[in-house]
């Protein structure tokens, strides 16, 4: 006998049967089903019904999704609990309502967990995902679709993975990444031609139009929604696909200009819409409708539509489409020429924008943090299980970096000796004992700062490299940052090496070497240039005064390395917003030029040591640069050798000016 519930479901569905052809094969088999004790059946024809009805009818869809889960819970069978709190998810999805669709899918993938239904978890992890990448929380939906793709994979489940791919398009456009978006919904559309399932195959079509049409690709875009038209004639369910095509093709001809055929289209898609009840699409044809008029100048109508959109975003968790709406307004109100309400609505936007962006950093910085708690409590066992192995292979480790630093430390002792040895044969033949001393003296203290800076500077790359190495370990997802920094702390290392080489190969250089007639002009310029990016990142003027025309011979390298050094100091050790001066002139065969910078200038303690090597001075450079105090060493070395002089001029808080004078040299 054929229950009163069932005569209920059986008008209803005859209500809808002028919107979907569909529905008389659908009546047939609940008119089975009522002649039916089997409960399983009955559950199986309502999560049908429920899946149909998810896009045109989500009201409904949800009332025969929860008959059905009314059902299971009185027979206790938890086997088809996970496939119902999915449908009613996707349900929710479409009518609007994203906390209510969080919280069905997250039983599913609860509960699918717990019974062993890979699919249905799956599914879920696939949802959960679009519904992060709706509300931009990206790291999230990145996570859950990569895990959902995994699982579909290892089930070889084609109908899954058109959905994940297709999933993974979606979120790839919202990135702006074109090309991956374009070569996941691909991906998507093959699975679903390979499967015949048409109504997927429009669908994948339509993204595919939106994608190239955020990517101004309007002619592809155009070519798409063609397709989608003609795969959807080859299903009955095509009310929403119709809906949706005609929007997408509104918005190409309005952006053509071509308004009345976009005008007939979006009058097409409101009337399907309307009676539908589609949340999510209601606001795209809404939307469209809004746009469309204020591009024709029909101000008032264009206020009805966006004022629509509010109306059917303003209690749901559409923030993003609420904000675009508010903004459209204060378009359109400022067209007509209401300024009051123009800015109004402007602050709406606004406010949105702020909330928005507020509500995202707190949500990164809440989402790092508890990622990091997951992933710490997710490897205790693992870590526990490991660590006997993993401190062996730390003491191992730590004795090669042991033998290493000792080899290292032989050899810098070994150079020093050397170093040493040689200093005291070029000075044996002094006759001046005091001045031995004196210079025996400065030997040591150069070799003792040697010693701590290869020891101290050196050593802190090093420690930075094995700790970096240690939590690149620990820390798998993070590894190419971690990677990236033992990079930087080597290269810094290697940096200070290759100074201390530099001055070492100077000072014993010859300077007739490379004698030749250089540019002046051309090199100060050339020098200016390279460094403006470097001045740029402080805010610093480059200002230069050059009156040398005519070419000056000398060394053109030692040249450049003076003009390096005093040009990279004067910037590093400038503030913000100042203002460094190169003066550049030529004298009776004598090449004089200044650098003169706003710094903090020299004390007279600074002046006494100022030409040492590793000699710290009181300055420190005012955006956080390295400072090893090889550069004027390496300055007065190279000034000296061509046969010239340098002069300071400097006073504490009120900046420096070093002065150079070159003599000419022969050829």
């Amino acid at each position: 006998m054929v229950t009163r519930g069932f005569y209920v479901i059986i008008v209803l569905l005859c209500i809808f049967s002028s919107v979907q052809a569909q529905i008389h094969s659908v009546i047939d088999s609940l008119k089975t089903a009522s002649n039916n004790s089997n409960t399983s059946v009955k559950i199986a024809v309502y999560n049908q019904l429920g899946w149909e009805y998810r896009k045109m009818f989500p009201d409904t869809s949800i009332y025969f999704l929860n008959k059905s889960l009314s059902l299971l819970e009185k027979a206790e069978d938890k086997h088809l609990m996970p496939e119902t709190f999915n449908f009613i998810g996707v349900a929710y999805w479409y009518g609007g309502n994203y906390l209510e669709s969080f919280d069905y899918h997250t039983k599913a993938k609860l509960l699918a967990l717990e019974i062993g239904d890979s699919l249905q978890y799956a599914h879920a992890l696939n949802s959960l995902g679009r519904l992060y990448d709706a509300t931009a929380a990206y790291d999230q939906a990145i996570k859950y679709y990569n895990r959902a793709l995994v699982i579909f994979e290892k089930l070889n489940d084609n109908i899954g993975l058109a959905y994940i791919y297709s999933s993974l398009g979606m979120f790839y456009k919202s990135q702006k990444n074109y090309p991956k978006a374009e070569e996941m919904t691909h991906r998507s559309l093959d699975i679903r031609v390979k499967e015949k399932h048409w109504a997927g195959v429009a669908l994948s079509y339509i993204e595919l139009s939106r994608i190239y049409s955020v990517d101004n690709k309007n002619d592809l875009a155009y070519e798409m929604l063609r397709k989608a038209e003609e795969y959807s004639k080859q299903v009955n369910e095509n009310l929403v696909l119709k809906a949706e095509i005609n929007t997408q093709l509104a918005e190409i001809y309005r952006e053509k200009k071509d308004f009345k055929q976009a005008l007939e289209l979006i009058q097409i898609a409101e009337r399907i819409t309307e009676n539908i009840g589609n949340q999510n699409l209601l606001m795209k044809v809404y939307g469209e409708f809004g746009d469309l008029y204020f591009d024709i100048k029909e101000y008032d109508k264009a206020i009805l539509y966006h004022n629509k959109v509010v109306e059917a975003t303003a209690n749901s968790a559409f923030m993003e489409e609420l904000k675009e709406a508010y903004f459209h307004l204060a378009q359109d109100y400022e067209q007509k020429g209401d300024l009051r309400l123009s800015y109004e609505y402007f602050k709406k936007y606004n406010e949105i924008e702020k909330v928005l962006l507020s509500t995202e950093r707190t949500r990164l910085a809440q989402q790092h943090e508890s990622r990091i708690a997951l992933e710490k409590r997710a490897r205790e066992n693992e870590l526990l299980q490991v660590e006997q192995k993993k401190n062996k292979e730390l003491l191992e480790e730590q004795k090669l970096l042991n033998l290493a630093i000792i080899g290292i430390a032989i050899l810098t002792f070994f150079l020093l000796v050397m170093f040493m040895l040689y200093s005291l044969k070029r000075k044996r033949d002094n006759r001046l004992l005091t001045a031995q001393k004196d210079e025996l003296a400065e030997i040591n203290l150069q070799k003792d700062t040697l010693m701590n800076i290869l020891t101290h500077d050196l050593k802190a790359p090093f420690n930075r490299v094995l700790g970096l190495c240690e939590l690149a370990k620990i820390d798998k997802q993070n590894a190419d940052n971690y990677n990236a920094m033992i990079k930087e702390a080597t290269n810094s290392g290697l940096l200070l090496i290759k100074n201390i080489m530099d001055v070492n190969k100077l000072e014993n250089s010859k300077t007739d070497e490379d004698v030749s007639p250089v540019n002046i002009q051309h090199l100060f310029n050339s020098k200016i240039e390279n460094y403006k990016e470097e001045a740029d990142k402080k805010q610093i003027k480059l200002t230069k005064a050059i009156e040398a025309e005519s070419e000056f011979i000398t060394n053109q390298l030692y040249l450049e390395r003076i003009c390096d050094n005093l040009i990279s100091n004067a910037i590093k050790y400038s503030p913000q917003g100042s203002e460094v001066l190169i003066t550049v002139y030529e004298k009776k065969d004598i090449l004089k030029f200044s650098i003169k910078d706003s710094g903090p200038g020299f004390t007279d303690k600074d002046k006494e040591n100022l030409y040492k090597k590793f000699t710290p001075l009181s300055a420190r450079p005012t955006g956080g640069e390295d400072s090893n105090g090889l550069g004027l060493s390496l300055v007065k070395t190279l000034v000296d050798k061509l046969g010239g002089n340098i002069t300071l001029t400097s006073q504490v808080g009120k900046g420096s000016s070093f002065e150079v004078a070159l003599p000419e040299l022969k050829v």
